[in-house]
């Protein structure tokens, strides 16, 4: 990473910071973590992938060190945000790869700002044939406190635990996730309702080129069924389901998850 800088940029009104791998010679990856992770938590695809492409990971609002939700936290803000970054940083269409809320938030650029994008990986969106009831005031303080109490362990504690719920995944996946928690707002839990709203409502019709990863249908939250059905509404959408995967599915099946993005990428 000693040839990796980080910065912050005023975008969409906040300051959002961001780790970079490049200066812009090689064709740019906006990388989008899921929800409670930041940047860093994408480390190990950017050493994969540095060599080729310009990786740019940013911490959303409300997430590592950018700023908090006080200006508001949606799916529509997060796509402005990823925008904002876009063209402050002077990024030219470069490809979005995100994870969970990050691939809900790529698929929502993708199609509020097709002009400024080349194409999208979208890596176990929150898309469900049924939108979940939504978070009551209960619930969302029952996460924070899990959260809370979390961080009271120590680095190793934390560390120890991360590998255990998490077999499949190496350290250099379960370090930043541990360190990403230390970082997250809480409040963000408050505003996750965004998650109940319909994928069919909150996004339209994409026409650029469209890459969904599902994993194990038992598992991740993408089922068979919408798989199809997002392959049938958007024109330009190929799907990759990888077996052996839950819910964070390059975590857990690396090497088949990164065959089949650098093929996407090649291609596109």
């Amino acid at each position: 990473m000693a040839t990796w800088f980080d910065g912050y940029v005023q975008a969409n009104g906040i300051n959002i910071h961001y780790h970079r791998t490049g200066n812009g010679n090689k064709p740019a990856i906006l990388l989008l973590h899921g929800i409670t992770d930041n940047g860093l938590c994408w480390s190990r695809v950017a050493h994969d992938l540095e060599s080729d492409y310009d990786l740019i990971m940013t911490d959303a609002r409300g997430h590592g060190r950018s700023d908090g939700v006080s200006t508001g936290f949606s799916l529509e803000i997060l796509a402005d945000d990823a925008a904002g970054v876009i063209r402050e940083l002077g990024l030219q269409k470069p490809y979005l790869f995100g994870h969970s809320m990050g691939a809900i938030t790529a698929a929502a650029v993708a199609a509020r700002y097709p002009n400024l994008v080349r194409a999208a990986l979208l890596e176990d969106p929150p898309f469900r044939d049924t939108a979940p009831p939504p978070t009551n005031k209960e619930q969302q303080a029952e996460r924070a406190r899990a959260l809370l109490h979390f961080r009271e362990l120590t680095r190793e504690e934390k560390a120890a635990q991360a590998r255990t719920a998490n077999p499949n995944w190496v350290d250099e996946e379960n370090i930043p996730w541990v360190d990403s928690k230390a970082e997250f707002d809480v409040e963000v839990f408050e505003h996750a309702n965004f998650f109940a709203k319909p994928w069919r409502e909150a996004i339209p019709q994409i026409e650029l080129p469209v890459l969904l990863i599902t994993g194990n249908p038992e598992q991740a939250i993408v089922t068979p069924e919408v798989a199809q059905e997002v392959a049938q509404t958007w024109k330009n959408c190929q799907v990759a389901q990888i077996n052996g995967a839950g819910h964070s599915i390059h975590r857990d099946r690396y090497a088949e998850v990164m065959q089949v993005v650098r093929a996407f990428l090649k291609e596109h």
